[in-house]
């Protein structure tokens, strides 16, 4: 019977399944599955519950998922290549003869593989009705499940163990900062970790164990989540377990970290596929680290909302991660000392970034450590105890939900001709918890006035009412009709051709960037008065938008040679957006005049920084300008639908705002390939003597790895603070002889 039940799946796959046969759950040995076969080519569990195989994230952009088949949006519940889509064409997902479960992309690169650890014996691999995707040996012992592996959802009868960890999916369909797991000291936790901080924001860090209901040590590490909607952990207190809201059996449900780092327990209803939530872990959203980035602060009113303190400006406008910028840096890296004073936030806290802890000191002793400190940005302060806390960052920005005893308040540190008199200071009375509730009693009375400032009109009033209503409804008429007829010439008159340009228009401004005229830009950059630099294919000037934003804009000159650069640009503005990378705004192209409009970067190229104002950068700050230019050609290389090679990465165009954050400028000279693709289109050598790769004078194939030779080179600069070429001229006689033969070739 054993041999039997194994053997049985096979035998069923390789029937004709007839019309409304139930779909397969089973991928047997050198089988595949992949989109060039359809829609259809993908595993079901028997029950229909889940779907397995490749799910589209973007158009042509693919990942080897699991999801709920009838929830709205297919919710996905596992990814194997979360961080590596895969192309539509040729990629695949095969059970190899050796026992390995293998995706591949278009060109035959293994993006992921799955391999047990007695994976000779493979026979199959199945999705269960559990969810779990499993490979089983001839003996039906399961060698790999994908319950081993959790993205950022548990399951029910899945477990998270000391191996396993939740994490959070940003809306970019990559790894977030936002991490669930058990902690060293055997907690399960919520954690934010990013390259500058990693702190628990739960269970509550104010608190101790005994306080969060904790058993520290335990040295089990086990948790996970039953069909009845318990979820349980091995260091809870007394073994409570966290009950969902609609606890019981027959529902489908779901534990995920979602992108905001709260964690929630989900529950599908199944006649219309959408999901409510049954459990929270964080019942004040303010409290989620990272919620509204760096500088941010995150208060009710009522619901959870993100600002910025006084002082400072939303970083990128729609994105909150990104926190918000100073508006006058006042940092170490500012060359004079600035005079500065302290505004009061009551009832504000920035958690964490601690410099120091003094306690018993004064208001004015407190201010007076933060003023002595350049990399202080403020400070918190509590009554009564003359608790004194310097931060170094201001990040976890919260307004207090109810005045804490002792009380807490922060003092920010600006410039003293920052000018904030017109700016509302957040009061503790806007921020007091309380819930809010329908008032059923409310049914009973007399309703509501929904606009109380408005009178009720007599009757002398009732009837001018109506005359200028029917009035106004004439006018909106004609005014309708006579746009109507306006734009049925307008249309009428275009040429093909203009049209053509018109929908074209419509179609880059819902790219989201727009176009704009010659004329705009000549008001805005005072007829290109302000040179911010030159490059290889144009000229840069700074101007002001109407709406106050300061752009660089960039006029590409020699339009004739440059078209091709020109089209290049607008192909990668579509598809790119990076935190380490410079915005686009839009661009212009009347008749010969060809510009690009980007964000302006305060504080000018590394280049500049490194050799020519010679402002001393401190270690960490290198690393960060690395680290930063690192990840902005990771996501040109990796993370877009269409790889993209900068081929000009140097000094000059790695910018850094105020916070010395990189951003890396100039893709007149990007080279977009598509997946596999050749040089072939590469038509003439390209980038700057000293950073370009051998690659360029050897006619060998031109792929990402000429950035990662252009970026050695620019590490190298970074470390040294010298250019290259300044290095060849100090070395040997023999060594300068052959730089200068090798720089000669490239020229």
């Amino acid at each position: 019977m054993a041999t039997f039940s194994v053997i049985l799946p096979f035998l069923l796959s390789l029937l004709p399944l007839p019309s409304g046969a139930v779909p397969r759950d089973t991928l047997l040995l050198g089988s595949s599955l992949s989109v060039d076969k359809g829609q259809g080519d993908v595993l079901y569990s028997r029950d229909g519950t889940f779907t397995c195989g490749l799910y589209s994230i973007y158009t042509n952009a693919f990942t080897f998922s699991i999801w709920y088949t009838n929830s709205a949006n297919k919710t996905v519940v596992w990814t194997a290549n979360r961080d590596r889509p895969v192309h539509a064409r040729g990629a695949a997902v095969t059970l190899r003869k050796g026992g390995a479960l293998v995706l591949m992309d278009y060109d035959g690169a293994v993006v992921w593989q799955a391999q047990g650890d007695d994976s000779v014996g493979v026979q199959y691999a199945q999705l269960l009705d559990t969810g779990n995707l499993v490979m089983k040996n001839s003996s039906g012992i399961v060698v790999w499940q994908s319950f081993d592996s959790p993205t950022d959802t548990l399951l029910p009868t899945q477990c998270i163990t000391a191996t396993t960890k939740l994490v959070s999916t940003t809306e970019l369909h990559v790894p977030g900062h936002h991490i669930f797991h058990f902690t060293d000291s055997s907690i399960l936790s919520l954690i934010y970790d990013d390259a500058y901080f990693h702190e628990i924001y739960w269970p509550d860090p104010d608190n101790g164990e005994y306080q969060n209901n904790r058993n520290r040590y335990n040295s089990t590490r086990f948790g996970g989540l039953d069909e009845m909607g318990n979820f349980f952990s091995s260091d809870f207190a007394n073994q409570q377990a966290l009950v969902a809201s609609d606890q019981g059996l027959g529902i489908k449900r779901r534990l995920t970290l979602d992108p905001d780092g709260n964690l929630r327990l989900y529950s599908l209803d199944s006649s219309d596929g959408t999901w409510s939530v049954s459990w929270t872990a964080m019942s004040q959203p303010c409290n989620i680290h990272g919620l509204c980035g760096p500088n941010g602060i995150c208060r009710y009113l009522p619901a959870p909302t993100c600002s910025c303190p006084p002082g400072y400006v939303m970083s990128n406008p729609g994105n909150w991660s990104q926190g918000c910028r100073a508006v006058v840096d006042i940092g170490c890296n500012v060359e004079k000392a600035q005079p500065v004073k302290f505004l009061r936030l009551p009832g504000t806290d920035f958690w964490g970034s601690d410099q120091q802890h003094v306690d018993q000191v004064s208001l004015q002793g407190c201010k007076n450590i933060c003023r002595s400190d350049c990399s202080c940005k403020g400070f918190q302060y509590q009554q009564g105890t003359g608790s004194c806390y310097p931060k170094a960052f201001l990040f976890n920005g919260k307004a207090a939900t109810a005045p804490k005893k002792p009380f807490r308040t922060m003092y920010l540190k600006l410039p003293m001709s920052a000018n904030i008199s017109d700016i509302s200071i957040p009061q503790i009375d806007l921020l007091v918890s309380r819930e809010y509730h329908p008032d059923c009693r409310q049914m009973s009375k007399t309703p509501m006035t929904l606009f109380p400032d408005v009178h009720e009109a007599n009757q002398g009033e009732v009837k001018w009412l109506y005359f200028y209503g029917f009035a106004g409804a004439i006018f909106v008429l004609e005014v309708f009709f006579i746009a109507s007829a306006w734009c049925f010439v307008l249309r009428w008159e275009l040429g093909a051709s203009e049209m053509q340009a018109v929908e074209e228009g419509y179609k880059v401004m819902a790219s989201n960037f727009r176009r704009y005229s010659y004329k705009e830009l000549v008001k805005a950059t005072r007829k290109f008065k302000d040179e911010l630099g030159r490059g290889g294919s144009g000229i840069v000037y700074k101007g002001i938008l109407d709406d106050g934003r300061a752009v660089a804009v960039k006029m590409l000159e020699n339009i004739r040679h440059c078209e091709e650069e020109f089209q290049a640009e607008l192909r990668v503005i579509g598809r790119i957006n990076h935190m380490n990378l410079v915005r686009i705004w839009g661009f212009c192209s009347d008749s010969s005049s060809k510009m690009l409009v980007t964000e302006y970067i305060e504080n000018g190229s590394l280049a500049n920084i490194l050799f020519k104002d010679n402002i001393l950068l401190e270690w960490k700050q290198r690393f960060n300008i690395a680290l930063g230019v690192a990840k902005g050609l990771a996501y040109l290389h990796h993370e877009c639908l269409e790889w993209v090679i900068h081929c000009d990465v140097k000094p000059e165009n790695i910018l850094l705002d105020q916070n010395l954050e990189p951003k890396i400028a100039d893709f007149g000279l990007a080279k977009l390939l598509n997946r596999g693709g050749s040089n072939q289109n590469v038509s003439r050598v390209r980038g700057t003597v000293g950073y370009m790769a051998p690659e360029w004078i050897s006619s060998l194939q031109i792929t990402a790895k000429v950035d990662v030779y252009s970026y050695g080179v620019v590490l190298l600069e970074l470390v040294l603070g010298r250019q290259v070429l300044d290095l060849a001229a100090d070395a040997d006689e023999e060594v300068h002889k052959v730089v200068r033969e090798l720089v000669g070739t490239l020229a």
